[in-house]
């Protein structure tokens, strides 16, 4: 079953905190950063199965098999997506949601011809 991209956005915010929290600086985490990360995928920018994430103006595309960044930045929180990556299932829904982003891209594209 394909996921809302919201439910990533939350999934990733929730983990990034989570990971600060356990770190020696926790007093100096600044939680409203991440009320404007966004998560998309665009198929027909590039076909290999990636996630982009947005957080302020700071924008990096990351491919899905790896974790590893295609282009861009996030900044000090680019290390923490690819062990957000590595939780179990999040690869899994991730594909099945890029199938789906795939298969709608592919309709709209039929759509204008």
């Amino acid at each position: 079953m394909a996921y809302s991209l919201n439910r990533y956005e939350n999934m990733i915010k929730e983990f990034i905190i989570e990971q600060q929290q356990d770190s020696y600086n926790k007093g100096s985490i600044n939680y409203q950063r991440y009320n404007n990360l966004k998560v998309y995928m665009a198929p027909s920018k590039d076909k290999n199965p990636h996630i982009w994430i947005r957080i302020g103006i700071s924008e990096a595309c990351f491919l899905i098999e790896d974790g590893s960044v295609i282009t861009g930045s996030i900044g000090q929180d680019q290390k923490f997506i690819p062990k957000w990556l590595n939780k179990s299932g999040i690869r899994e829904e991730l594909m099945e949601t890029w199938i789906a982003a795939n298969k709608v891209d592919f309709e709209e594209e039929q759509k204008q011809d």
